[in-house]
């Protein structure tokens, strides 16, 4: 079969029910092995009116050879991340790859659980209108849990906004060209895949997200739970570094500098503000006043602070 067949057989055709042609271009990923999830992800696109290409995920530490570098010393992992860690790393990096090699300047990445909400083509075009030019990410698929700065009023009661905390998982994002260069540098990598797009100025990556989410994950059993659980602790790197000063990769001098500098300073401090409220709060097992990720989120766009990056 040549390349150009088999590419044809992984794309999913678009729903013929008259919706409009969506142009931004589509991947997901997933394994030889998970046939019930293609099936799922593939009625998940035709619903949504999007043709989708399948990017075959990594199986365990089958990395291919472009990245074994990225996870290898030798023979051996150089971190403590599990197989299916490197698995799903690898195959975002694949992905990744993909959007670099066919020139593409945006894409929409997608794991195999996703679930799509039926007004995703039309946010995803409101975001693209909206988003800075010079955006790497948006995120798409998670409410955050820490404070946000809006960006821009979308469609649908949604706003476009930039995190204090990249939120956990990801199941759904847009990448542009740039993003996916910056992504694909041969550095080491001792985290997860999400737990490193937490880490943006590891990579200098300008991440947005869109609230409330338009992608949410799909009750199928975690295909990394089942290659080894997730790892825990840290992955190698000495402390204190530059990398990581407590252990958690999260907290480092980079990422208070990085966020300062992207939030602007009176945005930082509100977040940083109501960030401390919320941990206060549950410290003392007490249930924090919430109207949404930030009460601010609806404000009109006339009024929405544009400082920092």
């Amino acid at each position: 079969m040549s390349d150009e067949q088999e590419h044809i057989l992984d794309c999913v055709p678009a729903s013929p029910q008259g919706k409009e042609h969506f142009a931004t271009p589509a991947l997901y990923i997933n394994r030889e092995v998970d046939k019930d999830r293609r099936a799922s992800m593939e009625a998940e696109l035709s619903n949504a009116g999007i043709r989708g290409e399948r990017i075959c995920g990594v199986e365990a530490l089958a990395v291919p050879p472009a990245f074994v570098g990225y996870f290898f010393e030798g023979d051996r992992l150089h971190s403590k991340l599990t197989p299916g860690e490197v698995g799903c790393y690898a195959s975002h990096l694949k992905a990744l790859s993909v959007v670099v090699e066919r020139g593409f300047a945006y894409a929409l990445i997608l794991e195999d659980d996703a679930l799509l909400t039926r007004d995703l083509t039309q946010t995803i075009d409101n975001i693209l209108a909206n988003v800075p030019v010079d955006w790497d990410m948006v995120y798409l698929c998670r409410d955050p849990e820490h404070a946000v700065k809006p960006v821009a009023c979308l469609k649908q009661s949604r706003t476009l906004v930039r995190y204090s905390r990249v939120p956990v998982t990801m199941t759904g994002y847009l990448i542009s060209r740039a993003g996916a260069e910056k992504f694909l540098v041969p550095l080491k990598r001792y985290w997860p895949f999400d737990t490193d797009i937490r880490q943006p100025w590891r990579f200098r990556l300008k991440i947005y997200g869109v609230v409330p989410s338009i992608v949410s994950v799909a009750e199928f059993e975690s295909s990394i739970h089942a290659l080894g659980d997730h790892s825990r602790g840290r992955r190698g790197i000495p402390i204190p570094s530059r990398h990581c000063w407590t252990g958690n990769p999260l907290h480092t001098p980079q990422g208070l500098y990085f966020n300062l500098k992207a939030l602007g300073p009176r945005w930082w401090m509100k977040c940083f503000l109501r960030n401390a409220h919320r941990r206060v709060m549950r410290t003392l097992g007490l249930q924090a006043h919430e109207s949404g990720p930030s009460d601010e989120l609806t404000l009109s766009s006339e009024k929405l602070d544009t400082g920092g990056q």
